[in-house]
Order: structure tokens, then sequence, then C-alpha cells
């Protein structure tokens, strides 16, 4: 082989590395953009519906976060301290509520910089607290 032949060799091969090489990072990017669009849509869903606890759209975002968080340790971890509570009623529900969306955060990279009260006491508020509402007395 000549050197003109060796050369267009290696530069063929270079080509044909780097463009798998491009190839193989632009999906892992991809990949890694998607991850954390699906956990960011989730956390939305999670605070957005905040203020209604116990309605369909908060806990389609409690049974999502299994999916979506499923290799997050800990945000796994304060899902399942949080169900504990609520079907226990063991322990203080509002805290691990609490415990729980700062996980998200956190998992998602996002500073959280409201104040505890001020995320168990949204906008609108129909149950302000994942504690059973007390009941009427009735009337003598």
């Amino acid at each position: 082989m000549n050197s003109h032949t060796v050369s267009l060799s290696v530069l063929v091969f270079a080509s044909l590395v780097s463009g798998l090489a491009g190839a193989v990072l632009t999906v892992f990017i991809q990949v890694a953009r998607e991850n954390r669009r699906f956990k960011v849509d989730t956390l939305k869903k999670f605070a957005a519906n905040r203020f209604d606890l116990r309605g369909d759209e908060f806990t389609r975002a409690l049974n999502e976060i299994v999916v979506v968080f499923s290799r997050q340790n800990d945000v796994i971890d304060r899902l399942e301290e949080f169900h504990t509570a609520i079907t226990s009623r063991a322990g203080n529900a509002d805290d691990e509520l609490l415990r729980l969306y700062k996980a998200l955060c956190k998992a998602c990279h996002i500073r959280q910089r409201m104040n505890d009260s001020f995320f168990l006491r949204p906008f609108n508020t129909r149950q302000s607290s994942v504690q059973p509402a007390p009941r009427a007395q009735p009337h003598p």
C-alpha cells in the first residue's frame, strides 16, 4: 500500500468513528433531556395540583412518580413514607408530603425557594392538609 491509500483509509476510518461518536452522543443527550422533561412535568403536576390533595390530578401525579423517578431511591423512599403515613395514619402526613416535594425538587435539580407553610397552603385550597378534615358537629 502506498502512503496515499493509507492516509485515505485513515481519513475514512476517522470520519466513520467521529460520525458514530457524534450519533451516540446525540442519542445520549436526547435521552437525558427527555428523562429530565418527564421528571419536571411530573413535578409540575404534583405542585400544580397540591391545592386538592384528594383530587384525581394530584393522585395521578403521585402514581406517576413511581415510574418517572424509579431510579431516584430518595424520591421512592419519600413516596413510600408518604404512602405509609396516609394509609396507616401513622406519623405526620404533612411532613412526609414536604419531604417528598423536596426530594422531587432535588431530583429535578430545581432549587425549592418556598417555605414549608407556603407549600402546604397553596392558592385556592380545597384541602389544605392531608390530615382528615374535622367532622361537623350537629346542631343541638
